[in-house]
């Protein structure tokens, strides 16, 4: 599976946003895009939209995307338009550089991004993730080996997981 590393994200966006959603199995994803990007990934918690433009069609580029990561087909990341820190963009980056399949702990992010005694702050970061998947924060796991943490259902990283060993 092809994964490339997001050589910039976009820190500030006035645009309007746009949104569609996702369903693979029992779970549903909500995908926010401006026009310059992608900005969140999520599961969807019945939150107001009323602010949000329902947009099938520029959203489905991203949609497609993430339906090609479910049948384990290769695809292009997608443009993302986030807002971070430079320090929150560095983890973010950090992530998208783990190869498919394959997990690193929090302390390894840590020591990738060249803050050898950040993995607590790497792991806030990996926490507030806006991207799921597309920046592949279940792919970090405690030195240990155990799963650690998640920001969603815990359930659907082990999911993740599995479904990239196959």
């Amino acid at each position: 599976m092809k994964n490339t590393v997001c050589k910039s994200f976009a820190k500030e966006s006035g645009d309007t946003m746009f949104y569609d959603f996702y369903t693979y199995k029992h779970w549903t994803f909500i995908l926010k895009a401006s026009m310059k990007g992608l900005t969140h990934l999520y599961l969807f918690e019945n939150e107001d939209l009323s602010n949000l433009t329902h947009h099938p069609q520029i959203l489905k580029p991203y949609v497609d995307a993430l339906e090609s990561y479910f049948k384990q087909e290769s695809f292009k990341l997608p443009p993302m338009d986030i807002k971070g820190s430079t320090f929150e963009l560095s983890v973010w980056n950090a992530l998208i550089q783990i190869p498919y399949g394959k997990t690193k702990s929090y302390k390894d992010i840590s020591m990738h991004i060249g803050r050898l005694n950040a993995s607590r702050a790497v792991g806030n970061t990996v926490g507030k993730n806006p991207i799921m998947i597309f920046i592949p924060c279940h792919r970090v796991i405690k030195s240990d080996g155990t799963i650690g943490g998640f920001s969603s259902d815990p359930l659907l990283k082990i999911e993740l997981l599995k479904q990239e060993m196959k």
